[in-house]
């Protein structure tokens, strides 16, 4: 069975083929879909499940679990927590209650995670806040003008970059008058084969070919096969590993 809201309406629980949703909906109660589309707003008390793909544009807080094989989401998103079996696009402001879990993970804006990531790629451009472990093959973070912070960060290749517009004049000027905007703070480590940081505070970092950039205030660096560190970068301490 099909639904289409034009307008306003409820989606009671249950299981549909497709739901389709122009204006606003509220959940009623646990929904399985094939697919979900909404051009609006979403909002419930239950959990989504979607066989396929579910996308918004506009806004959707749940207050439930959000399964899906693929999720776009353009405008506000807010769940208790995300766990998307292929690619996961968010742009716009996106809040998990807990883990969020994908394939592919695209985020542009602002994205907070309670709980860890966990991912075969993550990219975002913009302010992320993970209160756990960021997890994934690649990870590559494109920072925005707002202080991002992290509790670990561990992967194959992780890298840290100041978005491309921020120059790097202008980013020492807030960072050497101790305003530290547009900044990573890395609560505990990170940890890769192949890792290059700019702008990212961190008490540890470890892997095999490494490069601190400019913008860094690292506690230990430990490196099996190379160590490159920036000028303006500040390093306490380095140790070169077997492994």
């Amino acid at each position: 069975m099909d639904i289409n809201i034009s307008g306003a309406g409820v989606i009671n629980s249950g299981e549909y083929d497709e739901i389709r949703v122009s204006g606003s909906a509220r959940l009623g109660g646990p929904v399985r879909c094939g697919s979900f589309a909404c051009s609006g707003a979403v909002r419930g008390d239950a959990a989504l499940t979607c066989g396929g793909s579910a996308r918004v544009s506009g806004s959707a807080k749940l207050n439930g679990a959000v399964k899906a094989a693929a999720l776009y989401v353009s405008g506000a998103f807010s769940c208790e927590g995300a766990e998307i079996a292929n690619e996961c696009q968010l742009s716009g402001s996106a809040g998990v209650g807990g883990r969020l879990v994908g394939g592919d993970i695209e985020a542009f804006g602002v994205l907070r995670v309670e709980d860890q990531i966990e991912a075969n790629a993550f990219h975002l451009s913009g302010t992320l806040e993970c209160g756990g472990l960021l997890n994934a093959e690649t990870v590559l973070i494109r920072l925005g003008k707002e202080n991002s912070a992290v509790q670990a960060i561990g992967g194959t290749s992780v890298t840290v970059s100041p978005h491309p517009g921020h120059s790097l004049r202008r980013r020492f000027r807030f960072f050497l008058c101790r305003k530290k905007r547009g900044l990573l703070t890395v609560r505990e480590s990170v940890e890769a084969d192949d890792v290059s940081l700019e702008n990212t505070l961190c008490p540890e970092v470890t892997g095999a070919r490494v490069k601190i950039g400019a913008g860094c205030e690292i506690g230990l660096v430990r490196y099996s096969e190379s160590c490159e560190i920036h000028p303006d970068a500040v390093v306490r301490r380095q140790e070169k590993t077997d492994v």
